[in-house]
């Protein structure tokens, strides 16, 4: 499998390529499906939205990996070591890309890993947008949810 463009510039990268990454950067740790299910959010949001796939990816706060003061320091750097564990987000990606394996969200079009978002968030608790009714399922560390927030 490719590694990661050295050209560190996500705007200019293609789909399969930027999706790959965002699921590297979101999920590397996580389970194959937990994988997918990063890449299947990221399809269900550009279906849902009639958006470019590249524009919902890096919309502003919509995927924190890409948000600037995540990927100008700690992203950029996972990125450049990525080789051997880059295989299955790559795999995620294109599965997702072209939905070539099942949805594992059942139409989730965000997620989140509780613990780390509590922990990450001055109050501990989480986001206003977070409804426990709206989950669809848990993977590993994230929890998706179908919020079916129409832009």
């Amino acid at each position: 499998m490719p590694n990661f463009p050295l050209l560190l510039v996500p705007a200019e990268w293609d789909d399969l390529t930027l999706l790959a990454a965002m699921v590297f950067l979101e999920a590397e740790g996580e389970p194959e499906d937990g994988q997918l299910g990063v890449g299947w959010v990221a399809r269900n949001r550009s279906d849902r939205w009639r958006q470019l796939l590249t524009s919902v990816i890096l919309a502003p706060m919509q995927f924190s990996c890409f948000n600037q003061e995540y990927f100008s320091t700690m992203g950029q750097a996972r990125l450049t070591t990525a080789e051997e564990r880059a295989e299955s987000c790559w795999k995620a990606a294109a599965s997702a890309l072209w939905r070539l394996s099942p949805d594992p969200t059942f139409g989730a079009d965000h997620y989140l890993n509780v613990e780390a978002t509590k922990t990450a968030r001055k109050t501990h608790d989480l986001p206003a947008w977070f409804d426990p009714a709206k989950v669809t399922v848990a993977i590993g560390r994230h929890t998706f949810l179908r919020l079916d927030d129409a832009r």
